[in-house]
């Protein structure tokens, strides 16, 4: 039988979540995580939700873990390496556990300094060139599923494509 700490917890509770915020440290070395990311690992980790939401709360009030700025970074590195639109981006948060009034909130930050009519040309006139065989049709078809499936809108994709395929 474990004794109570003077915080109320178990020895054992307290053994568990000081382990447990050890393994939530190492896990930040690696990249910012979310929230429920973190909570995801605890649980593989075999960590109990009581123990997950305090080494959260923890991770939390001492900035380790912000749901908003891991989206903002999440954004801008998409923007740096693998160009998204803001619809794939905001799937791509979802599925990080991310709560919408967050990725509301990065959202109009994206809009703010991200011209995504541009960052849709830059990728489509990079893409076109391994077109160079196919007629324009074909090129016209590739380029917008290419678009398509990396979250642009439909309006920006057609105004990029005439202007591609122009030059």
């Amino acid at each position: 039988m474990s004794t109570p700490t003077p915080g109320g917890e178990s020895q054992s509770t307290t053994a568990d979540i000081g382990e447990a915020k050890k393994q939530a440290l190492h896990y930040l070395k690696f990249r910012a995580r979310s929230s429920t990311e973190m909570r995801q690992y605890l649980s593989r980790k075999g960590y109990q939700p009581p123990i997950q939401e305090k080494v959260v709360g923890w991770l939390q009030e001492l900035g380790y873990i912000d749901d908003l700025q891991f989206s903002l970074q999440w954004i801008e590195n998409r923007c740096r390496t693998n160009p998204r639109g803001e619809r794939r981006l905001v799937l791509e948060l979802r599925q990080k556990g991310i709560r919408q009034p967050i990725i509301d909130e990065a959202m109009i930050r994206f809009r703010e300094t991200v011209n995504e009519t541009e960052l849709a040309y830059e990728l489509a006139a990079n893409r076109v060139k391994a077109y160079h065989r196919d007629d324009q049709n074909t090129k016209r078809r590739k380029l917008i599923s290419y678009l398509e499936r990396r979250g642009f809108r439909m309006n920006d994709i057609r105004q990029v494509i005439d202007q591609v395929l122009e030059e």
